[in-house]
């Protein structure tokens, strides 16, 4: 039997409810040449049984178990096993349109310098109503088609969702496997991908239909936390500061100036970056930093600007404002508010 071109990874654990819906997205796709490795990490004998069931019936779903508990764990379990030139990733709780794994696939065919797509996602309005942050979250996300999109925000926030990704096989032989750390395993994969030039695009269509559970793990698991974000990012920001050159052409300035951001600065320092000082609307009496006035920062050619800033349209308000004396976002000006 020859191998599938796609193969589905879709780990579960506990009680798992919506599984069997998740599943059937997956046999309902109008692309065939696929398997479906579904993995148990830890699931309760309930939903075992029921999706054994659903197994009876379609040759191409298996299934395994990894005891060690992690997604990342389970993950990397099932692409051991995959044989499809293709990964694709699907999560237990979430709905994958008819047409997902088709369109993903053609574009990845058609695109041979692109070698991870993913798609615009719907979140249901149901008793558990998703609140304003996620759903400004998830528009924020949606908004991010091209490369350069995905590559300008890689710093703000995750770019594009865990279960909507498709990605050749062959960025695992190259760049290894999810990280086991008490991180953001996907979010980490995206900036280490970045980082060695892989390149991402979002279809504009939406094929996801993303369920945000009470009890999803990245809003109940420590390593979603602002603090495990914070460490993957500070980490990739200061080795794509150090790989850039910048420090040896401009000075380095911190937009925001408050102590929860000086201390992220401080971070940044500890990874080998320069900083020259910080920046804000209002001036501040700094002890551990130059305090520089946002209005005397006027030339590119002088000056990179990273905007530490969390508070929502900030980042956009910077750049809009700098990019009336030359600074570009993405070359002089990083968003990572």
């Amino acid at each position: 039997m020859d191998n599938p071109k796609i193969s589905v990874i879709l780990p579960f654990h506990g009680e798992a409810p919506f599984a069997d819906l998740a599943v059937h997205s997956i046999i309902d796709q109008t692309y065939h040449d696929w398997e479906l490795i579904l993995v148990s990490n830890n699931a309760r004998h309930v939903p075992l049984q029921r999706l054994k069931k659903i197994m009876q019936n379609d040759s191409r779903i298996k299934l395994l178990h990894e005891p060690k508990q992690g997604i990342a764990h389970a993950l990397n379990t099932g692409i051991l096993e995959a044989r499809g030139t293709y990964i694709a990733r699907m999560d237990a709780d979430d709905i994958a349109m008819p047409e997902r794994l088709e369109r993903q696939i053609v574009y990845l065919q058609n695109h041979r310098n692109t070698d991870v797509v993913s798609c615009r996602c719907t979140i249901p309005q149901t008793e558990h109503l998703p609140n304003e942050g996620y759903r400004y979250f998830v528009a924020w996300q949606n908004r991010l088609i091209s490369h350069e999109d995905h590559f300008n925000a890689r710093f703000v926030e995750s770019p594009l969702a865990h279960p909507s990704v498709m990605f050749r096989k062959k960025l695992i032989d190259e760049f290894g496997y999810y990280s086991t750390e008490n991180i953001p395993e996907d979010y980490e994969l995206w900036l280490r991908w970045m980082h060695q030039g892989v390149r991402f695009y979002k279809i504009p269509e939406y094929l996801l239909q993303w369920n945000d559970l009470p009890e999803r793990l990245s809003r109940t698991h420590p390593n979603y936390s602002k603090a495990a974000f914070w460490k993957v990012k500070s980490l990739y920001l200061a080795k794509w500061f150090l790989q850039s050159g910048i420090a040896n052409q401009r000075k380095t300035i911190i937009c925001g100036s408050s102590v929860s951001i000086r201390k992220k600065a401080k971070d940044l320092i500890t990874h080998g970056m320069d900083i020259y000082g910080c920046t804000d609307v209002k001036k501040r009496n700094l002890t551990d930093f130059r305090f520089i006035d946002y209005r005397d920062i006027t030339d590119p050619e002088m000056y990179c600007l990273i905007n530490l800033i969390e508070k929502r349209e900030a980042g956009n308000a910077i750049v809009e404002y700098y990019s009336k004396s030359g600074f570009v976002n993405g070359k002089d000006i990083i968003l990572a508010g």
